[in-house]
């Protein structure tokens, strides 16, 4: 057989291939639109973080090669997405515009197949959600090198949405240009974003005037329109508004993760590898904090996280923000925060989620 004909011979057999696929893609999607029925019937949500990690990591675990997992990973993402829209069309918010961090976050949990919605901040994020205009939203939450990010934080004591699910996304930033290294004289990005490049920027463009904007996506506009200017962003965004990729993975901290929150209306249902967060209104006095924590203790429940809050209700009075393990369902959880809403002057459960998993 020579090389035409052999050539020929693998093209017949993936047009067949590809023809069972479309099938069977079609057939699985015949069983998402009957699920979709199911939800509808018993007013379900449609986002299923804990059941869609269970395919994911099912899928992943049949998977022999040669395909990656990376591959099949981003393949079943958009089939999931897919099968979605199926459900029911789904608007999620999201800190735009599009290229940001947020935007990637929001599209490696939704995929492509939803209608997003680009705000301008934090606050308008869970607005829209509060609001009803989107199913739901994705807002950053806490930084490995930087720590919490108060704002979206703060908003929890402004406004009643849920947190449905985290997502854990690596964060790798890139150095993006119309022009070339030689010609760089000014970089734009975000002033979070220098701080976790400092290092890297001091050793490789001490002379550079880095210039501080609102994202890294109007970063890379900027960049776009000057000449002898660049800027620091998610590579993403380098194929999004037709920019060069310098340098990549420029952050000084290769362990650099941002936790992001997908917010929503309603509570998740348990999964068992839960977290649950709350918000403590306490007393001005003394033991106060000691008296939230001690039910805790008590009743077996570990605490991953706590940060004090100005309460906005009265100068120099704080709440608590506090992330520990468990389903607000398990019984030492309900315990625990039974004891806890005696000593405070509020208890707010801001939600139980499934742990999240690191995207690639």
């Amino acid at each position: 057989m020579n090389t035409e004909d052999m050539l020929e011979s693998l093209r017949k057999q993936i047009d067949d291939l590809d023809s069972k696929i479309v099938k069977l893609l079609n057939d699985r999607a015949g069983i998402a639109q009957r699920i979709g029925e199911v939800k509808r019937q018993t007013s379900t949500e449609v986002y299923h973080p804990n059941r869609e990690q269970q395919v994911y990591e099912r899928v992943l675990s049949e998977n022999k090669g040669p395909l990656p997992n990376d591959s099949l990973m981003a393949i079943y993402r958009e089939l999931m997405a897919g099968s979605r829209a199926l459900e029911k069309p789904l608007k999620v918010s999201y800190l735009g515009p599009a290229g940001t961090f947020s935007f990637v976050a929001a599209r490696k949990s939704f995929g492509a197949s939803v209608e997003y919605l680009p705000q301008r901040g934090i606050d308008a994020v869970f607005r829209e959600v509060e609001a009803g205009r989107a199913n739901y939203g994705i807002a950053p939450a806490e930084n490995s090198t930087e720590g919490s990010i108060r704002e979206t934080l703060n908003m929890f004591q402004e406004c009643n949405v849920k947190i449905y699910a985290e997502v854990i996304l690596p964060i790798h930033h890139s150095l993006v240009a119309c022009g070339t290294i030689g010609e760089v004289k000014r970089i734009y990005s975000k002033l979070q974003v220098f701080s976790q490049c400092k290092n890297w920027l001091s050793s490789n463009f001490p002379e550079a005037e880095l210039l501080e904007v609102g994202s890294t996506t109007e970063a890379a506009q900027i960049a776009k329109k000057e000449s002898n200017a660049a800027a620091i962003a998610h590579a993403e965004v380098a194929e999004l508004y037709g920019l060069n990729p310098l340098y990549s993975n420029i952050e000084d901290s290769p362990n650099n993760v941002t936790r992001f929150y997908v917010l929503s209306k309603s509570f998740s249902s348990p999964s068992g590898k839960d977290k649950t967060a709350i918000m403590c209104y306490i007393k001005n006095q003394v033991g106060a904090l000691y008296d939230i924590l001690r039910p805790f203790k008590k009743y077996a429940v570990n605490l991953t996280s706590i940060e004090s809050l100005p309460s906005r209700r009265k100068a120099w009075d704080y709440s608590f923000y506090i992330e520990l393990e468990g389903h607000v369902q398990d019984e030492n959880i309900k315990k625990a925060l039974e004891k806890v809403s005696r000593v405070c002057l509020e208890l707010k459960v801001l939600g139980s989620f499934p742990r999240g998993n690191q995207f690639s």
